[in-house]
């Protein structure tokens, strides 16, 4: 890409020809005549001719403006002659229209000739706009930034009568892939709404409502600033590069955002502007079998023959402070470039020129893939933004598929970043690269993210570098870190996510466990609006349950098997359950239970504190769930409960072991409700009295201790408790 844009920058210099040896002679020679006090010059300085000095002190007053006016396609009245349109471009409109003026600057005693009004009209119809373009490509510093400081007013004036595109694309997500279709669904509480059917139609984008400026005017702006565009655009887009003076990159990427903006013909313009854009950036490339964004070559072709290092997307989890390569020492010039590529994406589908930016599209997601890696929180957020806007492009849709997975990996490291800002931009662009529909396949593009979420690892499997590297070997669960983030918002959004995920996925049942658990945990969340979340996502899943098992549901509703009657399901539930959970919802989770429910029991007994507590509430929300189907496994809850009851009071110099004993109390209460008591006193009343002859007795010498006796002890007590009264019907 570096040797693209050395010849780019090559054709530049020779498409201008002179442009940068007159810059400089050019503007020593105007502030000469502006000094001098003879009568006749070779160029006569007037209001309407091109003067820096004029012009800056025009923009103050154009500055001071409250409401932008119209743009006036005729002569501009005596009371606007300070405005920065009158002073710099009055010659534009002649070149807007197509006039031209090809008589040369030696011929001034034919212009002195000429009568006093075609005089003032030849001023006016003289190419300035060239002489600024000149004066861009100027050696001297001072000029350039005069030119731009000029340049820039006088663009931002017309702009100011152009409609804008929204900020934000608003691109629908892309949840028409799902498998499921909304069919009539069987329910046992009152239907709720059916999901968005696929069928509806969104406005992909909606331009900002225009100015009250007549369509006359609007053109004939539109035309002078395509006529800016036309002249000065090759010398704004080398100014982006320029090494000696920072404000010179400062004005010229304001100048190119403007124009980007206000609507003008970019078409002929983008081999230029986008090669000066990506050279602000260090190179990148993408490995598609590993499907990883590569920064450094040599190190990654290491990895892949089995050296001792890491791979480089996993770089950023374990370690925030990585080494960043930098080209742009400026951090707000490096947020001033990933705004000037989303202003373009804005201005080509403002114009539905989407596919102008094919050929390009490979180096615009390198360069904002690499800004995800900088150490400027902004930075990142406006990176992850631009990248959901890149990826919800219909019309981009293969160009997303082939970088889904790596870019999915690449937001993973933001998601544990301390700026919430940064992590809830991250999870958007994770959101958004999973959901990339692979219509091939029918599934998301970057499913295979989601592993790397979990900090999934197959068993016996160890990476080479992981046996000279510790860190190497380390998993992290991104995903767990998410769910129990201090902040509400961080949380809540991450709900939503993980509730996109298993309502709009189609391979959403290849996930289904890994990410249910974290659903759950959320229905016992502090934040009400999280609760909600939660529990709609379960409920929507519920009713995509009643929908592709219809005969499981219609079965229960015709038979009445829905629970045993002595017991009242709608009372006694813990916190956010107003009543009993839908059919669907409990078949939903009860189906995807087996998987992980022997993991939430032995995490009753981890050594870290949160982790009991959360296990805990899970276990809860749980058994509101699951009910009576409890009872299959009820001989492990005994065993892992009590053992989590001993944990408990043997950590009494921890702050919620009060609270996490409380915990495990009202678990064992609501199981009582459903599980019947034949299934559970086998099991605790040996441990409780030291029978050393009953099966249930796993110690060594077939005796209890005092600890496993009180324990056992504390768990019948509270089942006793919360034990309805059952009565045998006699026949």
């Amino acid at each position: 890409m570096s040797t693209d844009v050395d010849a780019i920058w090559q054709s530049l210099k020779s498409e201008d020809g002179a442009s940068f040896a007159d810059g400089l002679s050019f503007a020593k020679r105007t502030t000469n005549r502006a000094r001098s006090k003879k009568p006749k010059q070779r160029f006569v300085v007037t209001k309407e001719t091109f003067d820096i000095d004029a012009v800056s002190t025009a923009k103050k007053v154009g500055d001071d403006c409250a409401e932008p006016q119209a743009v006036e396609a005729s002569a501009v009245s005596n009371s606007e002659e300070d405005d920065i349109c009158t002073v710099l471009l009055t010659g534009l409109e002649t070149h807007a229209v197509g006039d031209s003026d090809d008589e040369e600057d030696g011929d001034e005693d034919a212009k002195e000739n000429l009568p006093p009004p075609q005089q003032q009209q030849q001023h006016n119809t003289s190419p300035r706009i060239e002489r600024v373009a000149k004066a861009l490509g100027s050696d001297d510093v001072s000029a350039r930034i005069q030119s731009l400081t000029t340049l820039k007013a006088t663009v931002d004036a017309l702009a100011s009568h152009c409609p804008t595109p929204p900020p934000q694309l608003q691109y629908p997500p892309y949840s028409h892939v799902k498998l499921n279709q909304n069919l009539p669904m069987v329910s046992d509480l009152t239907q709720p709404k059916l999901l968005q059917s696929s069928t509806e139609t969104q406005p992909l984008h909606t331009l900002e409502a225009p100015r009250t400026v007549d369509n006359d005017d609007q053109s004939q702006t539109k035309a002078r600033l395509q006529s800016v565009l036309n002249h000065c655009g090759n010398a704004l887009f080398r100014l982006i590069g320029d090494d000696k003076s920072e404000k010179c990159r400062v004005l010229s990427i304001e100048c190119v955002q403007s124009l980007l903006l206000s609507g003008v013909d970019l078409s002929r313009h983008l081999p230029y502007l986008l090669p000066a854009l990506c050279a602000r950036y260090p190179p990148c490339t993408y490995d598609k079998d590993l499907e990883v964004f590569v920064q450094d070559a040599r190190l990654h072709d290491f990895y892949k023959r089995g050296g001792a290092t890491d791979r480089q997307d996993r770089g950023g989890l374990l370690n925030q402070n990585t080494s960043f390569q930098v080209i742009e020492p400026n951090e707000e010039l490096r947020l001033e470039v990933c705004r000037t590529f989303r202003d373009l994406l804005r201005a080509m589908a403002a114009s539905s020129a989407e596919r102008t930016l094919d050929a390009y599209y490979p180096e615009i997601v390198f360069s904002l893939q690499t800004s995800l890696r900088d150490p400027f929180p902004e930075v990142k957020v406006e990176a992850c933004r631009t990248l959901v806007m890149l990826l919800r492009i219909p019309s981009w849709e293969q160009g997303a598929k082939y970088f889904a997975t790596g870019l999915a990996r690449s937001a993973l490291p933001n998601c544990r970043h301390r700026n919430t800002n940064v992590i809830l931009a991250a999870m958007d662009l994770f959101e958004a690269s999973v959901c990339v529909p692979n219509r091939a396949k029918r599934k998301g593009a970057g499913t295979a993210a989601i592993a790397d979420l979990v900090g999934y690892r197959e068993e016996n499997v160890l990476p080479i570098a992981a046996f000279y590297e510790s860190q190497c070997g380390v998993s992290v669960n991104t995903l767990a870190e998410l769910a129990s983030h201090k902040n509400h918002r961080v949380r809540l959004r991450c709900c939503k996510m993980l509730s996109y995920f298993l309502v709009y996925l189609p391979d959403r049942y290849d996930h289904q466990q890994r990410l249910l658990p974290y659903v759950l945990s959320f229905v016992t969340d502090d934040m009400s609006d999280v609760q909600s979340a939660a529990l709609q996502c379960i409920e929507k899943c519920g009713l995509q349950y009643e929908c592709e098992h219809p005969d499981e549901v219609i079965e229960r509703r015709q038979f009445g098997v829905d629970g045993e009657e002595c017991i009242d399901y709608d009372s006694n539930l813990p916190d956010p359950f107003a009543c009993r959970p839908s059919l669907g919802a409990r078949l939903y989770v009860r189906s995807n239970t087996g998987r992980f429910f022997l993991a939430v029991l032995q995490e009753l007994s981890s050594w870290k504190e949160e982790t009991r507590k959360r296990s805990a509430e899970l276990l809860l929300v749980l058994t509101v769930y699951c009910e009576e189907h409890l009872t299959k496994d009820f001989q492990h809850t005994v065993n892992s409960v009590a053992k989590a009851v001993n944990v408990e009071r043997a950590s009494r110099h921890e702050n919620d072991h009060w609270m996490i004993l409380e915990s495990i109390r009202d678990v064992l209460r609501l199981m009582a409700k459903y599980v019947d008591p034949v299934a559970y006193l086998p099991l605790v009343c040996p441990r409780i009295s030291g029978d050393g002859s009953s099966a249930t007795s796993h110690s060594e010498d077939g005796t209890s201790s005092e600890a496993v006796r009180s324990s056992h002890a504390f768990l019948l007590a509270s089942l006793i408790e919360g034990s309805p009264l059952r009565t045998k019907k006699v026949t």
